[in-house]
């Protein structure tokens, strides 16, 4: 899992992952129509995560849910043998990240009416306050789509504009994912669209106009048009095995000379190949001490 995580190899590393987060992906919204903005939720269960492994599963599987990788990539991800570096792509956002749940064998948690109290009437208090932000933001933008006129000549610059700069991103990162053959017949598309469509345009309608002709829909990137790099084809970090290289092997400084790698990083790093080389018997022993303890608060 080298390849979903931040890996720290002075950090010890027993990470079993016990449910496939994709048997528990489920919709969240208030009725059966799923547009862009419908909303889900995965969950993922373990006996212990990396450094930022969730976000990091998380924003592969965004990349595939947009059409930007093929679903093949996390099982490519995966292969340490083929790919033992991780390729460079940001975190998931932490905002909807939440550790849901911990489970524990042996342990009670008791509460006070007092305290429920209280935590009840801060969540009911906050949910209200930012449901009611979250209607007031989408009333606005929904009056954009349904009163705002702009001219078709408009909307038509602005999309050969961003598909030109698309197209020298393209140029630029060696990407040929669209033929000048395919572009030509979007351009005869939109002239075609737009002789139907009369002088003037609603926001809304311009907006699927510029979506539906390789433009991507405001967003969280503001008003930038990324071009998104296949994963396959990015820069990749150090390898694990390099890390560990740099822990124990000198490294040369400015100058050229040799630089002994910090002491107390590799001795945390030899204590944890000590405990790595424990045998199956002591890992089982060890998680089922950890199990057995525990205690009520009821």
């Amino acid at each position: 899992v080298i390849n979903y995580a931040k890996v720290v190899i002075t950090k010890e590393d027993r990470c079993h992952i016990t449910e496939s987060c994709q048997d528990r992906i489920d919709s969240i919204n208030d009725n059966d129509k799923l547009d862009y903005r419908a909303k889900c939720y995965f969950e993922i269960r373990g006996q212990a995560f990396l450094w930022h492994q969730i976000r990091c599963i998380a924003s592969v599987l965004f990349m595939v849910g947009k059409n930007l990788e093929s679903p093949t990539v996390i099982q490519e991800l995966l292969d340490i043998e083929a790919n033992p570096a991780k390729p460079s792509y940001p975190f998931a956002p932490e905002l909807p990240l939440v550790l849901h749940q911990c489970n524990y064998n042996n342990v009670k948690f008791g509460h006070s009416v007092e305290n429920l109290w209280r935590i009840s009437c801060d969540l009911e208090d906050k949910w209200e306050e930012l449901t009611l932000a979250g209607e007031r933001l989408c009333n606005g933008i929904q009056s954009l789509k349904s009163d705002a006129i702009v001219a078709t000549p408009d909307v038509v610059n602005f999309i050969n504009a961003k598909r030109s700069e698309r197209k020298k991103k393209m140029a630029k990162n060696k990407i040929l994912t669209m033929m000048i053959d395919e572009l030509s017949h979007e351009e005869a598309d939109i002239k075609d669209l737009i002789d139907k469509k009369g002088s003037h345009l609603s926001w809304g309608i311009a907006l699927d106009l510029i979506h539906a002709h390789g433009c991507s829909r405001p967003g969280v990137d503001g008003p930038k048009n990324p071009l998104h790099v296949p994963l396959m084809k990015r820069s990749k970090g150090t390898t694990y095995e390099e890390k560990i290289n740099a822990i124990l092997a000198p490294v040369a400084n400015k100058n050229g000379s040799a630089v002994a790698p910090s002491k107390r990083r590799r001795e945390i790093y030899e204590q944890n190949v000590k405990k790595k080389k424990l045998s199956k018997e002591d890992d089982d022993n060890f998680y089922k001490k950890m199990s057995s303890q525990g205690g009520s608060g009821i």
